[in-house]
């Protein structure tokens, strides 16, 4: 008598099992999204060199690349589930260490709990896309923008934690309450039964994909689309990384509304991308990136010139809806440019982390030597950088599939022609 786990079990419980691993991707934004918010926390925004400032984002995205590469690895002998759960372990104790090390504990000290936290995101990140391969491979695009939404609520929800928890004054309270996420996530890992998640990768179906990822890396279009992910997340992390200190120390806010301001910032960048998504069918593509991208550039120099903190809160705002529909444009090639492979998005992402925590680091290095109110115009000219890119990336799209709708005997008399 033959079995069939369909028969076994429901599928609205196959479902429920797989959105609890689309759900990871909350943690993920909780871990990445909390240092902005908790630099303020912390009291840098009193008398802190801003190139240590920008360490401390190096610090988180070492341990990302470290988890990650390491991850690859490990997910040949260990099950998708127990990298899962390291990470959600580690992310729930190293959030919880990060409340025992604040000022006026060594800086170091913070910078090793951040690699740790970046260590936690990254393990996470691959355990994720491991387990959602089969998600990935119907629809990423779809599966691509649900995950970075639930990445900007993470990042939404541990910044306003920060904004609430400042009027306690106890620096303690916002990280070990954050600690909870990843603890809740760890109880709903050790319970979940997705069969996806309860093994190891194949050794021979993971070579099989390796040499798929490498025909992709060496694409055009993959080298764009990594540059693209790379200066975007670089542009919407310097908001999401300087925008509390920026509005401190050039308009002298107070720290709980600068703090408020960034969540403002991720609310709009969030419900943004899902307004976009129900934008696109009815858009033209280009025009939409155009646009998006010239608000969001508008949005930097009202933020660097404004004199008064309605028109910060305003340009916060602009500059979100700005960057909201570039990555929902981007996810949609998704669909068709790229072979789906956990490893060449991991890759992908860990790329778009290292741009994302990069440009922060650039920033501290800006504020030292010219001063804070240039911070915001870097930023305006890596949205050139990204819409250089996308269009690029547009261009090279239909390049291609005029190519292959060519008929081969048409496109062999026009090379036997040319020679």
């Amino acid at each position: 008598m033959s079995t069939n786990i369909a028969e076994i079990v429901p599928q609205s419980a196959i479902d429920r099992r797989a959105r609890e691993w689309v759900g990871g991707f909350l943690v993920v934004g909780v871990l990445i999204g909390l240092l902005g918010s908790l630099l303020i926390v912390w009291q840098y925004h009193i008398d802190t060199d801003p190139q240590l400032i920008g360490l401390h984002f190096l610090a988180l995205n070492a341990g990302y690349v470290i988890a990650v590469a390491m991850a690859q690895r490990l997910l040949k002998s260990f099950s998708i589930r127990s990298i899962a759960l390291a990470g959600c372990a580690i992310g729930f104790a190293s959030l919880l260490g990060l409340s025992l090390l604040a000022p006026p504990v060594s800086a170091p000290l913070r910078m090793l709990g951040l690699g740790f936290v970046g260590w936690a995101g990254g393990a996470l990140v691959a355990a994720l896309l491991y387990v959602l391969e089969p998600r990935f491979e119907e629809s990423p695009a779809l599966v691509a923008n649900l995950g970075g939404a639930l990445f900007g609520c993470g990042c939404l929800l541990a910044t306003l934690m920060a904004a609430v928890t400042y009027f306690a004054q106890s620096v303690q309270i916002e990280t070990a309450l954050l600690s909870l996420v990843p603890l809740i996530f760890f109880v709903l890992y050790a319970a979940n039964k997705y069969p996806a998640a309860l093994s190891a990768v194949e050794h021979r179906a993971e070579q099989m994909a390796i040499r798929e990822t490498l025909r992709d890396l060496r694409s055009v279009a993959a080298v764009l689309f990594s540059l693209l992910l790379f200066f975007q997340f670089g542009n919407e992390w310097a908001i999401a990384g300087w925008l509390p200190l920026f509005l401190i120390h050039k308009l002298g806010s107070n720290p709980v509304w600068a703090i408020f301001a960034l969540a403002v910032y991720f609310a709009a960048l969030t419900g943004g991308r899902f307004a976009a998504r129900a934008l696109l069918p009815r858009v033209n593509h280009r025009k939409l990136l155009l646009a998006s991208t010239t608000v969001a550039m508008t949005g930097y120099l009202l933020l660097s010139f404004t004199p008064s903190m309605a028109g910060a809160w305003l340009a916060v705002i602009v500059i979100g809806a700005g960057f909201a529909p570039i990555y929902p444009l981007v996810a949609e090639s998704l669909d068709t440019r790229f072979s789906y492979h956990p490893g060449f998005y991991n890759g992908i992402f860990s790329i778009a982390i290292t741009g994302a925590m990069s440009a922060p680091w650039l920033l501290g290095y800006v504020a030292a030597y010219l001063g804070m109110q240039y911070v915001m115009l870097i930023p305006f000219l890596g949205s050139i950088a990204v819409l250089i890119l996308a269009f690029l990336i547009m261009l090279e799209a239909h390049v291609m599939s005029g190519a292959k709708s060519v008929p081969e005997p048409r496109r062999r008399a026009v090379t036997v022609g040319k020679s």
